[in-house]
């Protein structure tokens, strides 16, 4: 096993000592309790996952991972740290049908403001199924000696350690009668427990329940939905794109879709709505939607194209904050992490990468302390990773905010400046490769948002904005010269493209 941190074991000379825990316990086999159980493997003799679900032998589709129907993006913040945890993964999964993509170069997306400008780039997307990556890591965890993934068991609650500061366990049930273990009322010990159940996490109530107060949440709720389906892409097809983004323009215009590459020469194509605004989930109904989009180019992409599978449906897509980093008091011995503690819109695809973040925020919060135990240590963890998934909740709360029938805490007079800054950014960056590749830096959370507020984007959008002004008075005088209502756009100025590099490196 490689850890995620390279440091010295117990003992190491010059270094202090780091004690061995016992046992540790994730509850929800999500992709944030697997990479929780892959960090937590490093740190303790024996980690229990436990699932209510039933894993698939194959990249296949389960009952407790709806969403995973719908299309998925792995931010390159995110798939670096994936590397990290289970080096040659990239590698692993490209050969088990993954598509890698360049992501400024092969992917076509039509921003509110236009298509962004395309150019060979290092920013790498891998065109699969969330299947296939929960199957490739969950492969990697079930591997390791001293994790044992728990099927079909569910969780009760929380155990009260002695003294009642600190939790001791978990309380199991069996999910069905069937079951080949009866759980019911069974104890499980842990030195730590890592709940990693969801955005209808039950933690709240397994708090409340050992005398704690539930945490406060933030929820901003845009009335997205999705529809999605699976084609084989037409053989005959030919376009200069392998993945398309039609990204919503609201207020005006909050629909928008994409097709995705995936596993088996086949498309992965979701359409999305907002402001209430869902997408239908018949035949005729989704081929109208895609037809009104505002480009025809998903639309005739698929209108020929073969379908392999019923159209499927989500609507629980709200942004939800539970703040377990303000409570008062919190219980040592259990920590919330992906989901269970920030849920976003899916649509900004930073969920898979924001439990990366997590599971390395984990790992350097068991690294910092000689133990995990310790008054307030579980506050924390939940300070860090507030601070980790900031940013990543800035960026879907502001974009979100532009729906009409948006309910959340209002937007202050500075997120709306900002807003509109962001707004320049995105129209300047479907004419200069430059501008793009430092807001695709930002959006696959590789730099903070304050990297979009650097002299090179402002001069950029000064020089734009002046040049923009002198070209429409240009214009002006010209259609009174001529007296017409208007002139021909001058030619657009063509950057250099970017330096290409190498992306079977970082795919192993």
């Amino acid at each position: 096993m490689q850890a995620l941190h390279r440091r010295p074991h117990c003992g190491a000379a010059g270094h202090s000592a780091v004690p061995r825990r016992r046992h540790a316990v994730v509850v929800g086999g999500s992709l944030a309790g697997m990479l929780a159980a892959r960090v937590l493997a490093d740190h303790f003799d024996g980690v229990t996952l436990l699932e209510r679900d039933r894993f698939p032998e194959t990249p296949a589709a389960r009952k407790g991972l709806p969403q995973g129907r719908h299309a998925h993006g792995l931010l390159e913040r995110g798939r670096r740290a994936l590397e990290r945890l289970f080096p040659r993964l990239t590698g692993e999964l490209v050969r088990a049908g993954a598509e890698p993509l360049d992501f400024t170069r092969d992917f076509a997306w039509m921003s509110p403001f236009g298509w962004y400008v395309r150019f060979p780039g290092d920013l790498l997307l891998l065109g699969c199924t969330r299947d296939l990556i929960d199957w490739g890591v969950r492969r990697r965890v079930a591997a390791l000696p001293n994790v044992r993934i728990r099927q079909g068991a569910d969780v009760a609650g929380l155990i009260r350690g002695p003294g009642g500061a600190r939790v001791a366990g978990v309380w199991l049930r069996s999910r069905a009668a069937e079951d080949e273990v009866d759980y019911r009322g069974a104890e499980l010990a842990a030195d730590l427990v890592v709940v990693a159940d969801g955005r209808n996490s039950r933690l709240p109530d397994w708090l409340t329940a050992l005398g704690y107060e539930a945490p406060g949440e933030t929820v901003i709720n845009s009335f997205q939905g999705y529809a999605s389906r699976v084609y084989r892409s037409p053989a005959e097809f030919a376009s200069d794109w392998k993945g398309l983004y039609i990204q919503q323009a609201p207020p005006d215009d909050p629909r928008g879709g994409i097709v995705v590459p995936v596993e088996g020469g086949r498309w992965l194509v979701s359409l999305v709505g907002g402001d209430g605004d869902y997408p239908p989930t018949d035949e005729a109904g989704f081929l109208a939607f895609a037809r009104s989009l505002r480009s025809p180019a998903l639309y005739e992409a698929i209108a020929a194209a073969e379908p392999l599978t019923p159209i499927a449906g989500q609507r629980a897509t709200e942004n939800r904050l539970r703040h377990y980093d303000r409570l008062g008091r919190f219980p040592d011995g259990v920590v919330a992490v992906g989901d269970a503690a920030c849920a976003f819109n899916p649509v900004y695809a930073q969920g898979m990468t924001a439990a990366a973040l997590g599971a390395e925020v984990l790992d350097g919060w068991l690294w910092a302390g000689s133990s995990h135990r310790g008054p307030g240590r579980g506050r924390v963890f939940q300070r860090r990773l507030a601070r980790a998934t900031a940013a990543a909740w800035r960026l879907a709360a502001g974009a979100d905010s532009r729906f009409r029938t948006m309910e959340g805490p209002p937007q202050g007079r500075v997120a709306r400046l900002t807003g509109c800054y962001i707004a320049g950014v995105m129209r300047a960056a479907t004419r200069r490769p430059w501008v793009r590749r430092r807001l695709e830096e930002v959006l696959h959370l590789l730099r903070p948002p304050s990297a979009l507020f650097g002299p090179g984007v402002l001069a950029r959008l000064a020089w734009d904005r002046l040049a923009g002004r002198a070209d429409a008075g240009y214009r002006r005088v010209t259609s009174l010269r001529e007296g017409t209502d208007g002139g021909s756009r001058s030619p657009r100025r063509t950057a250099a493209d970017l330096e290409v590099k190498a992306a079977a490196d970082s795919r192993g």
